[in-house]
């Protein structure tokens, strides 16, 4: 917050700022300040004194990590641009591997939001369950099905028969309470790795950062031939469209726009590094948009995954 303040200030008493406005208005001030948005050193700057191991957040979140290969779950706290580890807990999971499909008894893994508690469940899965949001646009783009992951506890009367899980995962009773506290489950998001979680470095996050604004400066400017160029040859929209039939959709809505002016707005943004059994540099970006245009108007969120490829960033899936 104090660098932001000290951003504007120095940025209202900027005499290259003000003389853009005197001379030139308040559009083409604009257009300077979304290069600004779109240099990964300004990010850079801007995450100067943040972690960003687990990713970044423009609200504060609670992360879970879980580790298969080691049974265990690690919860932190983010507090002060920094991820504090508040417990570890030991865990049960699924087979060993990703999930594919319902029924193979494998806990999946990726990035998720928690989208539930259901305070009554049947005594065999404890006090109550966190339903996680499996599968998610990655997951389905990727065609893997299945249902139910949750997080929650032990049978309250006898024991477990076995320690398959059917892919949930799952904790002593008393630490499924304490996490219960620990967390605000509505701005969580879990982490499922199968051994070594991926994390993110500054660099990327500030790539990423500045990447999301040269997007939405091609998207806003109806600029088509730009804006294609941000989407990888794999990409797959929410509701199936590949990437030919997505951007024949794309050239329509851009030609329809020719005369309007369109605005553009991304707030809460958070970046996630996904985990993968591949290991690829892939991120999951959660954000509220706001598109504003002459005959159609937006609000809610937005979702989008990116990797990191030969050609440089580009974007694999979109909701």
């Amino acid at each position: 917050m104090r660098f932001l303040i000290l951003f504007f200030a120095t940025l209202l008493y900027s005499s290259n700022f003000i003389d853009i406005y005197r001379f030139k208005g308040s559009d083409e001030l604009s257009k300077y300040i979304e290069k600004i948005l779109s240099d990964k050193e300004y990010w850079l700057k801007r995450l100067e004194n943040k972690e960003v191991k687990w990713g970044y957040f423009e609200s504060n979140k609670d992360i879970l990590v879980c580790i298969k290969s080691k049974k265990i779950l690690k919860i932190y706290e983010q507090k002060k641009n920094t991820f504090h580890l508040i417990n570890n807990v030991n865990v049960l999971t699924g087979l060993d591997g990703d999930k594919r499909e319902e029924g193979d008894l494998r806990t999946p893994v990726g990035v998720y939001k928690l989208k539930s508690l259901l305070n009554k469940v049947d005594d065999f899965y404890g006090p109550f369950a966190f339903v996680t949001e499996y599968p998610n646009l990655l997951d389905k783009i990727n065609h893997k099905n299945g249902h139910g992951i949750w997080i929650h506890g032990l049978p309250l009367k006898g024991k477990r028969d076995n320690n398959n899980t059917r892919g949930c995962i799952v904790m002593d009773n008393e630490m499924l309470k304490k996490l219960k506290k620990e967390i605000d489950y509505k701005n969580t998001y879990l982490l499922i790795s199968e051994d070594t979680p991926l994390t993110a470095a500054k660099g990327e996050i500030a790539s990423i950062l500045a990447f999301i604004y040269k997007w939405r400066r091609a998207w806003k400017n109806n600029d088509f031939e730009s804006y294609k160029n941000f989407y990888d040859s794999s990409f797959k929209y929410a509701d199936k469209k590949d990437l030919k039939q997505f951007l024949e959709y794309k050239k329509r809505v851009f030609a329809n726009k020719k005369y309007q002016k369109v605005e553009i707005y991304f707030s809460n943004i958070d970046i996630v590094p996904y985990q993968n059994i591949n290991k690829q540099k892939i991120f999951r970006i959660n954000m509220f948009e706001r598109y504003l245009s002459d005959n159609y108007k937006y609000e809610g969120p937005k979702e989008i995954y990116v990797k990191f490829t030969d050609n440089g960033l580009k974007i694999i899936a979109e909701k």
